[in-house]
């Protein structure tokens, strides 16, 4: 007995000065470091399809790189994402003070010795009512879910209670509370581990303690989604009257409900997806900051990798359509702040079968606003990333008949990437050349289009109402025009605005 308790002090002890090492090592600069790093920023600089405003992982691989835990608190936005370091799944923490530009934080939230969970999976963040800021996440070999709190003003420092996990089974959880109970969804498991499982409702008084599991968190599934979809990465909150639980479902991708809640269980009403086949839209993540907006992150899963990989979509704000069946999804106004060198090009006609090239709008890190009156019209569209010899090109087309929004992306590269269904694949042979989102326009309605391109990454947002997120991979310096077309009917562009977007990350 004496001889097992040397053994496992011993460990401890080892333990323990290998994270102190750890510790060290953060501050300490070795001879060789600094030439590595300035190495590393000037490939990152160099790197043509590295997005310079889309936040983007420092370095490395970002995979996973699901957000997680954002959070507003005292004028910042916090957000984590997840990364994989020594074999171990860790969330690192990042805060903006306007969306776009970022800060690094050094890593607190992570495995440390003696904790029962090996690893920190997908979860959130919110605020407890004695003023504790709490994350709850699946922790890896834990067989549950997990929280840990802080009170640290910058959300630096984290406790975890001796309880984890409070909830067990689980899976990717959010957590909330409302009066004096605490409430946990836990996702249904992935398709991965067989037929994907329900969510389920967790309550209890406490964030410290164990959990008692209610039952269900949905009343009923909607027509449209499959069987082998689950509810992965969730999260849920009010919008007016309405709840909102958005999710994705590993085959999918990102996706929302709508629907009521009665403190008990979620009625869904209607079901949208925000990805679809060949898209790259997943793990959405929200917080609600003091303007009263519900803004939307989601990971923009890389087709190709550079010198690292791992990018956020830009920033969405969410809100309830009128009808309250759908969303409103728009880009915050914070985007305005990288804009320079602004372009507008003169209203004008383009007649039936005429393709023109933009005189004053080009480029690969862009902001476009147009409006078009379609008037008979039933079929146009809008090309970027057009090399001159028109070898690359990535039309955004308008199909007002089949009533959708379409990227083609057939010939956006010479180095052509498979965009196959989604990360986890049931027909391997599927691959797409383009991804296409439901959209119309009322009657007598003309098109707004917002239009952002970020070198590989480009994201259209239709009429406030749809958006639509590509990866696209141009090889060709002079891939960097844009061009109109329309096909059977004549089309007006009434305006055009452009603005060029300055870097917001550092390197």
């Amino acid at each position: 007995m004496k001889n097992k308790l040397l053994t496992a002090t011993s460990l401890l002890v080892l333990s323990l000065a290998s994270f102190s090492q750890q510790k060290n090592d953060t501050i300490r600069i070795k001879e060789g470091d600094i030439d590595a790093a300035r190495r590393v920023r000037r490939a990152e600089l160099n790197d043509p399809i590295r997005p310079s405003w889309h936040l983007t992982i420092a370095e490395g691989t970002g995979m996973p790189f699901d957000p997680n835990g954002a959070i507003y608190k005292d004028g910042v936005y916090h957000l984590w994402h997840l990364y994989q370091d020594e074999g171990r799944h860790k969330w690192q923490h990042v805060s903006s003070i306007d969306l776009f530009h970022w800060r690094w934080h050094s890593n607190d939230l992570q495995y440390r010795p003696g904790d029962k969970d090996e690893g920190i999976f997908s979860g959130n963040a919110f605020l407890a009512k004695d003023g504790n800021v709490v994350m709850a996440y699946h922790g890896v070999g834990s067989g549950g879910n997990c929280v840990a709190y802080s009170n640290d003003k910058e959300l630096n420092v984290w406790q975890k209670p001796k309880a984890n996990p409070i909830a067990s089974p689980g899976w990717d959880p959010h957590m909330w509370q409302y009066g004096d109970t605490y409430y946990q969804l836990s996702g249904g498991i992935p398709v991965s581990e067989g037929k994907p499982n329900p969510p389920v409702l967790y309550t209890g008084k406490s964030y410290k303690e164990p959990m008692k599991l209610v039952g269900n968190f949905m009343t009923n599934d909607l027509p449209g989604v499959d069987d082998f979809e689950d509810i992965s990465c969730p999260d849920f909150f009010q919008l007016g009257d309405k709840w909102v639980l958005v999710c994705i479902s590993h085959i999918r991708g990102a996706r929302y409900y709508i629907g009521t809640w009665d403190g008990k269980q979620f009625k869904p009403e209607t079901h949208h997806r925000m990805n679809w086949p060949g898209g790259s839209f997943f793990a959405p993540e929200t917080l609600l900051d003091d303007k009263g907006r519900r803004i939307l992150w989601a990971w923009v899963l890389d087709r190709k990798s550079g010198v690292s990989s791992g990018t956020m979509s830009m920033p969405r704000v969410l809100s309830l359509s009128k009808d309250k069946k759908s969303l409103n999804i728009e880009p915050p106004k914070e985007i305005e702040l990288l804009r320079y060198n602004p372009q507008v090009e003169k209203p004008f006609t383009l007649l039936a079968g005429q393709q023109i090239k933009l005189k004053s709008t080009s480029g690969n890190s862009l902001e476009m606003n147009i409006v078009i009156d379609p008037h008979r019209a039933k079929r146009f569209g809008i090309k970027v990333y057009c090399s001159a010899d028109g070898r690359e090109q990535t039309p955004i087309i308008i199909d007002l008949e089949k009533k959708i929004l379409k990227i083609d992306m057939s010939k956006s590269s010479l180095d052509k990437v498979d965009y196959k269904e989604f990360t986890m694949i049931r027909n391997p042979e599927s691959n797409m050349d383009t991804q296409e989102a439901p959209f119309e326009l009322k009657p007598g309605e003309k098109l707004n289009l917002r239009i952002f391109l970020d070198k590989s990454t480009l994201e259209v947002f239709a009429n406030g109402r749809q958006c639509i997120t590509q990866l696209v991979y141009p090889t060709l310096k002079d891939a960097v025009n844009v061009q109109l077309y329309t096909e059977a009917e004549p089309i007006k562009i009434e305006s055009l605005q452009s603005w060029k977007l300055f870097p917001a990350m550092q390197w």
